[in-house]
């Protein structure tokens, strides 16, 4: 009994692990990146490798630096900082490593500046920017929209305009439901948070309009990506199960989020 209980600890351990070091979230992120490509019929393979070592490296970068917000909402990171921090260290030297070799592979030596200049501005995230003494996440909405607008522009707008895509309806669409996803994604996580974040002064969407109303904008947003889906799905461009997958994933995520806790 003992030896069963201890190879469920470890196991928990090393999957905790695996999420903190922000590998779950590079993987989502690259699969939606993926999906986004084939719907739009472009050829996903010259991208994924930098959005997943990008996501690795900004992250990992920005959990180097403390949150004060993080010993309320989310203690076992904080707890954690210090034996991650050497992996977090290499992972973010082997996602440098991927980011400039990877465009040089592919011939397009010119991402490694432009990368190179976007981690360096997302590194004041988190990070007092010097001189000025405040973060970008303390700016007014910017943790709840900022990462999803980015993220969704590197998956689906940087595609584009690499393969002289135009960007007509279809196009367009596809940007929506990727920003929608990711920004329904960063409010359940600020919804989450919103205890640490209003004490330390962040002011996400949840902190600013509260519990109930969040929830409210949270439904708005779900019907938006609902019938988005819908009509891709009614031209053939995505699955016809997509629309109804998408309803009872968000129901669920919904309902896990008013539930009261259980005691």
């Amino acid at each position: 009994m003992g030896h069963k209980l201890a190879s469920i600890q470890r196991i928990q351990s090393i999957l905790v692990t695996v999420y903190l070091l922000e590998l779950v979230g590079a993987t989502a992120v690259t699969s939606l990146g993926w999906a986004g490509c084939r719907i739009l019929q472009i050829d996903w393979i010259p991208s994924a490798p930098l959005w997943f070592a990008g996501y690795l490296l900004v992250y990992n970068l920005d959990r180097l630096y403390p949150d004060p917000a993080d010993l309320v909402n989310i203690p076992i990171r904080s707890r954690k900082a210090l034996e991650l921090r050497a992996a977090r260290i290499g992972l973010a030297f082997l996602s440098v490593a991927v980011l400039l070799v990877w465009p040089l592979l592919t011939g397009r030596w010119w991402l490694v500046l432009a990368l190179a200049s976007a981690a360096t501005v997302l590194q004041f995230y988190s990070r007092p920017i010097r001189g000025m003494g405040f973060r970008l996440k303390d700016l007014p909405y910017v943790k709840s929209f900022l990462p999803p607008g980015v993220i969704a522009g590197i998956l689906v707008v940087w595609p584009c305009m690499e393969n002289g895509r135009s960007f007509q309806l279809k196009e367009c669409l596809v940007f929506v439901c990727c920003l929608l996803v990711l920004t329904i994604n960063s409010l359940v996580f600020d919804y989450r948070d919103v205890e640490g974040d209003s004490a330390a002064g962040t002011q996400t969407i949840p902190v600013r309009l509260g519990r109930r109303n969040t929830i409210y904008l949270l439904i708005g947003l779900t019907v938006a990506l609902i019938g988005v889906s819908a009509w891709l799905s009614t031209r053939g461009f995505v699955n016809p199960l997509m629309p109804a997958t998408l309803a009872g994933a968000s129901a669920g995520l919904l309902l896990a989020l008013v539930r009261p806790p259980v005691r």
